[in-house]
């Protein structure tokens, strides 16, 4: 329509017209564009909100995974101080109590890490929605390095670990993990509680015994305890640097 006008205006001479309709079809081209590109600012600024809460969450919920982490491995590490003191004859611990501990000492902890945003965003190379630097920069740091993870590979692989597996009695390992292993309470997994192994006092005596016999054995104890207080170290210091992060965050909102 604005087009047949046009054209008749051209032929006509009518300089006018030709200018209006001009202007109008400039102008409507113009306002096409910017209603684009207002509606795509506006999408991208509503994925950008629900991206950045979404990894806020995230965030928030690995300083709880880091901290549960620690105390988990709080209590490996006393379990291993009992279980040590006990083996160098620094104090009494029955037979059970003895198994129970070099057990413990031997568990790490596993969990997955809460980064599914942060994987997403990367991938889809949408990382720059996250127009926060801090939390972005936070967010790449803490997922470059899942401290968990080491710690859990460094204590399957310490000497300790092996050496307590080549000594303990297949009975008494399988005692061990079915009646003082790992329990979850409210999805915080623990090892800290009372436990028996329900195994005839011989059987206990047998696998106590083994792990006595082997003078190498304290010697790797000792050096995985110090190895659990250099891990707890580097878990405290994520989980305050994450808990600092989302405390910043709560009080810009």
């Amino acid at each position: 329509m604005i087009l047949r006008r046009l054209t008749d205006a051209f032929r006509k001479q009518d300089w006018f017209t030709v200018f209006i309709e001009t202007l109008i079809v400039v102008l409507g081209v113009f306002l096409g564009i910017q209603l684009g590109n207002w509606n795509e600012a506006r999408l991208e600024r509503a994925q950008s909100a629900a991206f950045t809460r979404a990894l806020e969450n995230d965030l928030r919920a690995e300083a709880l995974l880091y901290r549960n982490a620690v105390s988990y491995y709080g209590s490996v590490m006393e379990s291993g101080e009992r279980a040590l003191a006990a083996l160098e004859g620094d104090v009494e611990l029955a037979d059970e109590d003895l198994v129970i501990n070099a057990y413990r000492a031997s568990q790490v902890a596993q969990a997955p890490a809460n980064r599914s945003t942060f994987d997403e965003l990367v991938s889809t190379g949408r990382i720059n929605l996250i127009t926060d630097k801090e939390l972005r920069a936070m967010a790449t740091s803490h997922f470059g390095l899942n401290w968990v993870e080491v710690s859990a590979a460094d204590g399957r692989q310490s000497d300790y670990r092996q050496l307590f597996r080549s000594l303990i009695p297949p009975e008494a390992h399988r005692a061990a993990r079915a009646h003082c292993g790992d329990v979850e309470r409210k999805e915080v997994v623990a090892l800290d509680y009372a436990c028996t192994l329900d195994l005839p006092p011989a059987a206990i005596a047998h696998a106590a015994n083994a792990l006595r016999s082997d003078p190498a054995l304290p010697d790797a104890l000792r050096r995985r305890i110090n190895e659990l207080d250099v891990q707890i170290t580097d878990l405290q210091r994520e989980a305050a640097q994450l808990e600092q992060m989302s405390l910043r965050q709560e009080q810009r909102q």
